[in-house]
């Protein structure tokens, strides 16, 4: 925890991920409109929403992938493009998207492969590849490849993969969102764990309420049609979290709070 202490001490001049009234536009089609936020450095932010309202569209404007139409959106005070260059942020999709013929470490490996194969100076975590994966729970299934592994040890690999070049910002779109409850509940804990360790800033896209509400530090909501930021929730639950958690009277109310928002959206 003294690693996200130490990164919302130094964020709060300059936060994570800045949008001012920002908006996204496919044709006539609006997707975002006129969002403005503030994401704090360390934190754990979880997005929750109806479907259509811009959830996975936010985190590929703040990672450079589509442009705004209009407005602002910098990352630790950078432009999109330049904390890109600069592998300030990482991203991972609800497919881990491992290469077959590569074992896990070997595809943990990758990015720093690339960025010695094309001459790039890139950040390296303080963690060694092999100590990413002991992190994400493992330890011992280092050199198994892809379809010797469930699909939530791909995701964990994904995740260590993610983080072997020492992001800031972790960008997750619904990771767990294709597996079953109980590997759900279990990669809360380890991401949990992760975000603990690193300190790494982490925006988590879920259609969970009990998943954004066991996660997140804030829930941010967001309105469809067209995707415009609805509230943000303040959960005030204590870390370290665990399972028991979830049968808590304030749990259930954080729980009925933002069931309430969503049916309004």
């Amino acid at each position: 925890m003294e690693a996200v202490l130490e990164n919302l001490d130094a964020g709060t001049l300059v936060p994570a991920a800045s949008l001012r009234n920002a908006w996204v536009k496919f044709g006539q089609f609006t997707a975002i409109q006129d969002i403005s936020l503030e994401i704090e450095a360390g934190a754990f932010y979880s997005i929750l929403g109806p479907s259509g309202c811009g959830k996975s569209t936010l985190l590929r404007l703040v990672s450079d992938l589509i442009p705004p139409a209009s407005g602002d959106v910098s990352i630790f005070g950078k432009t999109t493009e330049a904390a890109r260059l600069a592998r300030e942020f990482a991203f991972v999709f609800q497919d881990a998207t491992l290469l077959p013929w590569r074992t896990a470490l070997e595809n943990v490996q990758l990015p720093l492969e690339m960025g010695q194969s094309r001459g790039i100076q890139i950040p390296v975590s303080d963690k060694s590849p092999m100590e990413l994966l002991e992190l994400v729970g493992l330890k011992g299934r280092e050199h198994a490849l892809p379809h010797e592994l469930s699909g939530g040890m791909r995701q964990r690999v994904a995740i260590a993969r993610a983080l072997v070049c020492k992001p800031k910002l972790l960008l997750m779109d619904e990771p767990f969102g294709a597996l079953d409850e109980m590997t759900r509940d279990h990669l809360n804990l380890q991401l949990l764990k992760v975000w603990e360790e690193t300190g790494v800033t982490i925006l988590f896209v879920t259609h969970s309420i009990p998943e954004a509400v066991f996660l997140g530090q804030k829930v941010l909501m967001l309105k469809a049609h067209p995707g415009r930021l609805h509230e943000i929730v303040d959960i005030d639950l204590p870390y370290p979290r665990t399972t028991e958690l979830r049968d808590t009277a304030e749990f259930t109310r954080y729980s009925a709070h933002l069931r309430k928002l969503l049916e309004a959206c």
